[in-house]
């Protein structure tokens, strides 16, 4: 795995997001970062997205509304009028010396700046589906880590061999978990492992931390439950990444394999975006 270069200073982005009546994704640079097609509403809950950053600039952010499920196996036929998606958009001056960040801030310096705030428009009517678009920019002086993602990856829309290949990775996934195959599995994720890692500039054990989790996961043999008889290609990344998504009602919009082990009843979904480099003709995960 390539070697990091970390930053003793750096930008952490949050996006602390919430919803109201209603199944949603938020999008950053058209990769998903949130996906809700459960039960019950969210709130004050936040994700980092510095590693869907690539470069400095206007970044986008797309929220999809869907209306919201009633029970396990029923949806409501359109969006409710009052259903909303709400977030907000910080970045965080976070360092590698605790005592340095309590320093600015005993100093009276910030070390936290709101760079949006939005909440989605109110529908007219009751409808089926609902988008909205908006964006945000990020300073040169703001991103000090260098990851590719998929920005060079090949279009994978009009390959005739995708779907089967999609089928095969996924396959060969869930075989890795049901052995408990610890390095495959590292192996598999390791370019995803080490872009998270070094777009976290503050945290010189992000990548090392990342990979024992990783490992200790694997060592938990697992089985794969609800199994999916529909699943379907979803594009991303302006067709370079692509994902498989479940439209059986129990588990729709979420990966097709959902997982426990012996030591956790909690289902798992493994969801994940794959691409190909370019001059590639495999399959890799890249989120």
């Amino acid at each position: 795995m390539k070697e990091i270069q970390y930053q003793q200073e750096g930008m952490i982005f949050e996006l602390e997001y919430e919803h109201s009546e209603c199944s949603y994704e938020i999008l950053v640079n058209d990769i998903p970062v949130i996906t809700h097609f459960g039960l019950g509403e969210r709130s004050g809950l936040t994700i980092y997205i510095n590693q869907y950053i690539f470069k400095h600039g206007k970044q986008s952010i797309t929220i999809r509304m869907f209306p919201a499920k009633k029970d396990q196996n029923i949806f409501a036929s359109n969006i409710a009028i009052n259903a909303n998606v709400k977030f907000k958009l910080d970045k965080i001056l976070r360092s590698s010396d605790p005592k340095l960040s309590w320093e600015k801030r005993a100093r009276g310096e910030k070390t936290r700046w709101n760079i949006l705030t939005y909440q989605t428009p109110k529908l007219e009517k009751e409808v089926p589906y609902a988008e909205f678009k908006t964006s945000f920019e990020v300073d040169p002086k703001d991103i000090n880590w260098k990851i590719t993602g998929w920005e060079e990856s090949q279009n994978l829309k009009n390959d005739p061999n995708i779907r089967k290949e999609v089928n095969a990775f996924y396959e060969d996934f869930k075989k890795t978990l049901e052995t408990g195959d610890q390095s495959k599995y590292v192996s598999m994720l390791q370019n995803s492992i080490y872009e998270e890692a070094a777009s976290t500039p503050w945290d010189k054990n992000a990548l090392s931390q990342i990979t024992k989790n990783m490992t200790a996961y694997a060592n938990e043999k697992r089985s794969f439950i609800y199994p999916c008889k529909n699943a379907e290609l979803k594009f991303y990344g302006d067709g370079k990444v692509v994902t498989l998504v479940c439209m059986d009602t129990l588990t729709f919009g979420y990966s097709p394999l959902i997982s426990k082990s012996e030591k956790s009843m909690l289902p798992k979904s493994h969801t994940f975006y794959l691409h190909k480099p370019k001059g590639s003709d495999k399959l890799e995960i890249i989120r």
